[in-house]
């Protein structure tokens, strides 16, 4: 008899300032068990590793397996630490709009100088956690969004503490089998900074998305589509 490949649960994760909430549409339209989780970034001390760490306890009281990663933006810096941490359990990671380190480096060591610089003083100078304005997350991240969606973000958008922007992770290996959801659109993260994480990736499935910094609520039809396919080819 033949057994067919043990479904791996999705895993999403979000990017800056948002939550589990983000991804609520693309939930219901996924084509296996997925799982949304708060990505516990806004603690004193916090790095990638202790993040890794927090989030492989969370899958472990869930009683989760095998898992599908797809990571949002900031939480590409979580990868590493998350393929060191699973193993096995990892089948396959699917990264939308989403920073990848080199080895030994750092969120914001991925940004070009200028942005390096007000990031680091811009954390300086709020150590309590750092929130753009309001009408910097409307022009950066809600482009194509609907008024109402624009503000839902602009209201619900958390301050973050500077443990993923600034701290390297420990590991920071992409597996093999990884694919990456361009954001033609994206404000905050240009193309040319989408395409410098890709090359942190051996022969990436490279998908594009005519989406802004947030597909998951302006496409998220089309992303669950992407999703989906990979969900099937991290059976094969």
């Amino acid at each position: 008899m033949n057994h067919s490949p043990e479904r791996p649960t999705i895993l999403l994760l979000h990017g800056a300032g948002t939550g589990a909430w983000v991804w609520e549409r693309v939930v219901p339209i996924l084509s296996a068990p997925a799982l949304a989780l708060d990505v516990p970034s806004r603690l004193k001390g916090v790095t990638p590793d202790l993040c890794a760490d927090q989030l492989v306890r969370d899958l472990d009281d869930r009683h989760v397996g095998h898992v599908l990663l797809v990571v949002h933006s900031l939480a590409g810096v979580l990868a590493g630490p998350l393929a060191s941490r699973l193993g096995p359990r990892l089948r396959h990671m699917v990264f939308v709009g989403a920073v990848i380190p080199r080895s030994g480096g750092s969120f914001v060591d991925e940004l070009p100088l200028p942005n390096r610089l007000i990031v680091n003083t811009l954390f300086f100078f709020n150590r309590s956690g750092l929130k753009p304005s309001a009408s910097m997350i409307r022009r950066e991240l809600c482009k194509d969004l609907s008024g109402a969606d624009a503000a839902t973000v602009v209201e619900r958008y958390e301050p973050e503490w500077p443990g993923l922007y600034l701290t390297p992770a420990s590991s920071s290996r992409v597996p093999s089998r990884a694919a990456y959801v361009k954001l033609l659109n994206d404000k905050t993260l240009p193309i040319k900074q989408q395409d410098r994480a890709i090359r942190q990736i051996d022969s990436p499935r490279i998908y594009e998305l005519a989406a802004g910094h947030l597909p998951m609520l302006g496409a998220p039809e089309d992303l669950a589509k992407i999703v989906n396919r990979e969900a099937e080819f991290s059976l094969t």
